[in-house]
């Protein structure tokens, strides 16, 4: 099969993914305020106008409309409201102080990528000026986040990286690694999170999908560093009857190097870390924003870490290549841990990761510019070329 025949195909996956995604939060989430009568919980009323003291409803399916009491009204099972927010009354009682705040709180982070990119780089002996590691970095979340296609935000800034040293293979290695540690940081917050709250079981199943997860990257990245097991399985003899065997050792050995660079890979951990707790506290704002708050007994503490553990375990399985930006993924970790805890209503919960999405949007915007700075964009023929050169 031609790489175009494979491109049509992921992209048709992916978007049966994200089809099938909206085809249940379609079930859901809801444009107007609803409500259920006690008298028949099953059905699904659209508030037309409500007071302390009686609410009107309209039937969807007749388009009739009755007054009731408002203690007529069926309680929702897990949040404990009688009416349920529509997607139009959260956007227009959103308190915009907090979503300034999530706005804010963001700005940080592409500013720590770009200087963990840059600790990375120096492992390896490739220079490059912190100014231009913040332009790649913006202009590779462009990319990433705000531009369809095939040439993403790692294929460009791996391009230009490789333009700008003669150790290729190194620098296109560390591109992928720099992905891969921001991967390790979401997997050792997640499983921080869920032993924090192992007792009150707000994850589920996908607690265990971390689990298994924080346990292979640990036990990977140990074997990996580890010169006694390479002895032992004849590490070396393996990698040079491979294919490529001369570019797949350049690799191993660059990533092999953090070994010896310990003071930066540390540093480039504990960057990330940093930079995901602003990405989380980002989320927590936009949550307030969109009236996700405490409840009966709820404290700010628990609401923070339940936005914590949707948040970096969300973002954990929307790394999973099969939908686009993460779209179902993510929104199903949410419901796990948010709308089940009772936290919020589907609506609300779609609201906050549309929201979360849109602060990447709009942080990775100053990136169009870069193009005009210096740093094309590359055509497809151009990291073809690239490619064929790194497996050669």
């Amino acid at each position: 099969m031609t790489s175009a025949g494979k491109q049509w195909i992921s992209r048709l996956v992916k978007l049966a993914f994200c089809g099938g995604a909206l085809w249940y939060l379609s079930g859901k989430v809801t444009l107007n305020d609803t409500a259920r009568l006690a008298e028949s919980p099953s059905i699904r009323y659209v508030v037309v106008t409500e007071s302390s003291e009686s609410v009107t409803l309209r039937d969807p399916a007749t388009g009739a409309e009755r007054t009731v009491a408002r203690g007529a009204l069926a309680s929702h099972e897990k949040s404990g409201r009688d009416i349920e927010l529509g997607l139009k009354s959260i956007v227009r009682e959103s308190d915009m102080g907090w979503a300034l705040w999530a706005i804010l709180m963001y700005a940080p982070v592409t500013f720590g990528i770009a200087w963990r990119l840059q600790l990375m780089l120096a492992t390896q002996d490739i220079r490059l000026g912190y100014k231009d590691s913040v332009l790649l970095t913006f202009a590779g979340n462009f990319f990433n986040f705000a531009m369809p296609g095939t040439t993403g935000g790692d294929i460009y800034k791996a391009y230009h990286i490789a333009k700008r040293t003669h150790k290729r293979t190194e620098g296109v290695t560390i591109v992928l690694l720099d992905r891969a540690i921001g991967l390790a940081s979401f997997l050792i917050l997640g499983a921080l999170t869920i032993g924090i709250s192992w007792q009150k079981d707000m994850i589920g199943e996908y607690g265990k999908w971390v689990g298994y997860l924080m346990a292979a990257f640990i036990v990977g990245v140990l074997l990996f560093f580890s010169n006694r097991v390479r002895r032992i399985v004849r590490y070396e003899q393996i990698l040079a009857r491979l294919p490529f065997a001369e570019k797949i050792k350049r690799i191993d050995e660059t990533t092999f190097s953090f070994r010896r660079h310990k003071g930066q890979a540390t540093m480039s951990l504990l960057l990330t870390l940093a930079m995901h707790g602003f990405f989380v506290g980002s989320i927590y704002c936009a949550a307030r924003g969109l009236g996700i708050h405490p409840r009966d007994g709820q404290t700010e503490g628990e609401l923070f870490l339940a936005v914590l553990l949707a948040s970096v375990v969300g973002y954990l399985f929307a790394a999973i290549p099969i939908t686009i930006q993460g779209f179902g993924l993510l929104e199903a970790v949410f419901i796990r841990v948010l709308v089940n805890g009772g936290w919020c209503n589907e609506s609300q919960m779609l609201a906050l990761t549309l929201s979360a999405r849109l602060i990447q949007m709009a942080w990775s915007m100053p990136g169009v510019i870069v193009p005009w700075l210096g740093f094309s964009r590359p055509q497809e023929s151009e990291v073809a070329a690239m490619n064929a050169e790194n497996k050669s």
